[in-house]
């Protein structure tokens, strides 16, 4: 093949590499646990357009592109990557959720979202945007990372220190919770981690997010 062919066809290998949508709840299988989720769920939501690299299976890698208006505050969508973990949380020994994110705009916040069943976020990344509820207990130390705990219609645990990069002790966290008779010892459904927009005009990237067990 002449390098000018060789040229030609290395557009074409790179697009194969990702998979986009712009569907209210367009979803991408890895076939491996991992799904990635467009979610736009929040009332006056725009149209966003979700693009997935397809060869970052066991670290999700994804970037939503959209113009989310302003509204009421209220989150509009929640592109974001899922994984089921299915255990108790006094059965974890060990659960960690290890982010990178880059780019982003506007009043947000990248976040992971688990429900045990009840809803439990954990804040690594944020701007304009605030948690829900009020605070319960500030500089919380959890699995080596300092938090302030919020409590509303679910708890939320926001980083004192933000950070693009790093890794959350989520069965620590949850352990907390149960522990302290905050919450009952639930089963670990599903587990996420994406951007919460509220409002801006930009893309939203996640580099790669996990889940180790």
């Amino acid at each position: 093949m002449s390098v000018v062919a060789a040229l030609l066809v290395l557009p074409l290998a790179a697009s194969a590499a990702t998979w986009t949508t712009s569907a209210q709840y367009g979803e991408y299988n890895f076939g491996n646990g991992y799904t990635v989720n467009n979610d736009c769920w929040g009332s006056g939501h725009a149209t966003q357009t979700l693009t997935v690299d397809t060869a970052s299976g066991s670290a999700p890698h994804f970037w939503a592109l959209g113009n989310q208006p302003v509204g009421s505050g209220n989150v509009k969508t929640y592109p974001s990557a899922r994984l089921n973990i299915g255990k108790t949380v006094t059965s974890l020994t060990k659960l960690l959720g290890n982010w990178s994110t880059g780019t982003s705009a506007g009043t947000y916040d990248f976040a992971f979202d688990c429900w045990i069943p009840s809803e439990v976020m954990v804040w690594t990344q944020w701007s304009g945007q605030k948690p829900n509820g009020s605070l319960y207990q500030s500089n919380v130390s959890i699995g080596g990372v300092t938090y302030n705990a919020y409590h509303g219609s679910y708890w939320s645990f926001l980083r004192t220190s933000q950070s693009s990069s790093g890794s959350a002790d989520l069965a620590a966290i949850m352990k907390w919770l149960v522990n302290g008779g905050h919450l009952a010892n639930g089963t670990v459904g599903s587990c996420q981690y994406g951007a919460e927009i509220v409002v801006g005009n930009g893309t939203w990237v996640v580099h790669s997010c996990s889940f180790s067990q």
